[in-house]
């Protein structure tokens, strides 16, 4: 930190690397906005042996003499999202850029599908690559800024932009999203839920990838939270130790970045990941039903992708579930899950399931 702004770190997985936005002096070209402020520049940090090193200007390609700034990185950090001004100072867009042989290469613009005429100013990339999540004051929206998630589509273009709906976004500003490397946790800041004051931290977990189904937002509560504006907050892998920007009081000047530890993880659920196949490994569009371990309540239903088969269930640690399988054509698969006995430290339960056809099918299908 720096008697001027300091905020929107993001960092690796490992928690070992940081980067975050800087309005110190020493920024590229030391030009400064009608508020008197240097421009935006892009810093880094190491933390060796817990001591986190003396922030350095990352320099080009990724600063330049307009404001440029963090906001999104992948977990191992070969790719982070970035924010440029044009040359008017006054609008920008969101740019791309990868690591090469230790080396940032240049930023490119990222899809029109996510920078607009109107203001996208933060971003977050899934662990996979395979979604973004970012924020717009678009038309169309729920009011403010809201949060939309992109998807990869399997020819690697971009698909249309999906409002999170209701749940996550309110009629104020949701802000500064980050998904997690669990792939399913999302934490953003708010003015608009129940808040202390400004901005607040929450957090909200996906339990329905196809439906866009979320659970209701959670205030991360005091001491993260304050009656002051708290936001960018980013988490590392095992949950407990979290990163964020706050201009409380007490600070050495201006936002300051702080560190949290919480005393357990933050990723309270598991997830289920699998593929349901035939028997020559085909995948299948099927419908799965989660109920609880006597199978009376139910409790989630989902759907393994018809392209690929894949499915992704978000369940609470120490329960036993029954799952039920069931796709057109095929005998109906009744499984047991228990996520009592799991691997220390694990997040992730694994399971594929493979589906028989059905005797009249078979019949069907002979020569």
């Amino acid at each position: 930190n720096s008697k001027d702004h300091d905020y929107c770190p993001i960092i690796t997985a490992d928690g070992n690397t940081m980067y975050f936005t800087s309005r110190r002096e020493g920024s590229t070209g030391s030009m400064r906005d009608p508020s008197g402020q240097y421009f935006e520049d892009i810093y880094m940090a190491k933390r060796v042996d817990e001591i986190w090193s003396n922030a350095t200007n990352v320099g080009a390609p990724l600063n330049t003499f307009v404001q440029d700034a963090t906001v999104g990185l992948n977990p191992d950090g070969s790719s982070m999202i970035i924010y440029r001004t044009a040359q008017n100072l006054t609008s920008g867009d969101l740019y791309e850029c990868n690591r090469h042989l230790g080396l940032w290469q240049p930023p490119t613009k990222m899809t029109d599908r996510i920078n607009s005429e109107f203001h996208e100013p933060s971003a977050t990339i899934s662990p996979d690559g395979s979604e973004i999540y970012f924020t717009s004051d678009r038309e169309g929206g729920l009011g403010g800024r809201d949060i939309y998630r992109i998807r990869k589509l399997p020819n690697d273009q971009w698909s249309l932009p999906l409002n999170l709906g209701p749940t996550i976004n309110t009629p104020y500003d949701e802000d500064a999203p980050f998904m997690h490397s669990d792939g399913t946790t999302l934490f953003f800041s708010s003015n608009g839920h129940s808040t202390m004051g400004g901005y607040d931290i929450f957090k909200s977990t996906l339990v329905d990838y196809d439906m866009n189904g979320w659970t209701p937002p959670e205030n991360m509560g005091y001491p993260l939270n304050t009656v002051n504006d708290d936001i960018y907050f980013c988490m590392s892998e095992d949950g407990q130790t979290g990163y964020f920007s706050s201009e409380r009081s007490g600070g050495v000047g201006g936002q300051d970045i702080y560190q949290i530890t919480f005393p357990s993880s933050q990723l309270e659920y598991l997830v289920v990941r699998g593929v349901v196949t035939d028997a020559s490994e085909e995948p299948i569009k099927a419908r799965i039903m989660l109920a609880d371990r006597a199978g009376e309540e139910l409790i989630g239903v989902y759907t393994a992708n018809a392209k690929t088969g894949r499915y992704l269930m978000v369940v609470e640690p120490n329960e036993k579930y029954t799952m039920t399988i069931e796709a057109q054509g095929f005998e109906t698969r009744v499984e047991a899950l228990s996520t009592v006995v799991v691997e220390e430290g694990s997040k992730e339960i694994p399971m594929d399931v493979v589906l028989t056809r059905n005797d009249n099918t078979a019949r069907a299908t002979k020569p």
